[in-house]
């Protein structure tokens, strides 16, 4: 092997070795649901935020199967690792994807803040975000989840009811909570323009003549 190319090896690795990586954390992304479609939107935009920026992006699912997953939301794709639903796995491997320069995590819900947490230990500079969503915020996590919500950078809630639980229930500064509200599907428009407004059936009375 020829000097100028053991040189050029060694620098791809280490510009691999130093390429900062945006990390995204989520319970599930391939299956229905509300959580699951916002994690999907999550998971693309931060797809997009790395590739802007030449950052690296990885993708963790703690219940889907243990494969690499390919999905795209309007038009932007983003590939994710799921770990069925092994806790140790999932915790291990976002570590792991710490220690890679990483400068952001993003954890799609409130029960994979302690994994955060976990992270932190082995890059104290990374910065995080939760998500979180309603009805799980409402009373009290457990002391180790909710002592990981109040050290996040940020929490995210998708409305001002659910921004007062995380203050009120969960401890979290408010300083630190900002109102997030989660979006429709890109499709969802297009959904609506393909069915057609919709028809009201032959001699239905309108409102006003109801009134009368």
């Amino acid at each position: 092997m020829n000097r100028n190319l053991r040189c050029r090896l060694a620098k791809g690795r280490a510009s691999w070795q130093t390429q900062r990586v945006v990390i995204g954390l989520f319970p599930e992304l391939d299956a229905p649901g509300g959580v699951q479609r916002v994690g999907r939107h999550l998971a693309a935009v931060l797809t997009e935020y790395a590739s802007s920026r030449g950052w690296d992006c990885r993708l963790l699912s703690l219940n889907d199967s243990r494969e690499l997953h390919r999905a795209a939301v309007g038009g932007r794709e983003f590939v994710f690792t799921g770990c069925e639903k092994a806790k140790g796995r999932f915790a291990v491997t976002a570590m792991r994807a710490a220690r890679r320069d990483a400068k952001l995590v993003l954890a799609g819900h409130p029960n994979l803040a302690s994994v955060v947490q976990a992270m932190r230990l082995v890059a104290p500079k990374l910065k995080s975000i939760v998500c979180t969503h309603g009805v799980e915020v409402w009373e009290p996590l457990g002391r180790l989840r909710r002592a990981a919500l109040r050290h996040a950078n940020l929490v995210l809630a998708p409305s001002r009811d659910t921004a007062e639980q995380v203050a009120s229930q969960q401890e979290v500064a408010r300083e630190r909570i900002r109102v997030l509200p989660w979006a429709l599907d890109p499709q969802f428009e297009a959904l609506l323009a393909a069915n057609g407004a919709a028809r009201q059936p032959k001699d239905f009375p309108s409102g006003r003549d109801g009134a009368a």
